[in-house]
């Protein structure tokens, strides 16, 4: 068993996987026509079977504060490092994770304004 896809609310769809393929690095692993003017877009991350499913931004989905989506990274001060080149903007550079001091986290604001936490896993 695995999470097919989890839903990532965003305001523009072409400007979402543009940020997600060329940034991040997601392949778009469907792009079909779903509702009027809305498309069904999911994305894959290299090597998991969890896809991301871009769903239309409204202000019941506006998630103040609280990561969109958490990845799981190797190493989180080089991924950092990587994103920043590629312009990503950092809300929240490489911190030790108050939850778990073997887990570093850095969070970064998406095309959409969805925060997004890259982290490492406590071992």
């Amino acid at each position: 068993m695995y999470v097919r896809f989890t839903e990532l609310p965003v305001v523009d769809q072409d400007r979402a996987v543009a940020f997600y393929t060329e940034k991040l690095g997601f392949r778009v692993a469907q792009d079909r026509p779903y509702h009027e003017g809305w498309r069904w877009i999911t994305l894959q991350i290299p090597g998991s079977q969890t896809k991301i499913l871009l769903t239309r931004k409204t202000a019941e989905t506006a998630r103040d504060g609280v990561p969109s989506l958490v990845l799981t990274v190797d190493d989180v001060f080089q991924s950092y490092r990587q994103l920043k080149e590629k312009g990503v903007l950092f809300t929240t550079e490489p911190t030790d994770a108050p939850w778990d001091g073997r887990e570093v986290f850095a969070v970064f604001q998406d095309s959409e304004e969805n925060l997004v936490m890259i982290g490492t896993e406590g071992r």
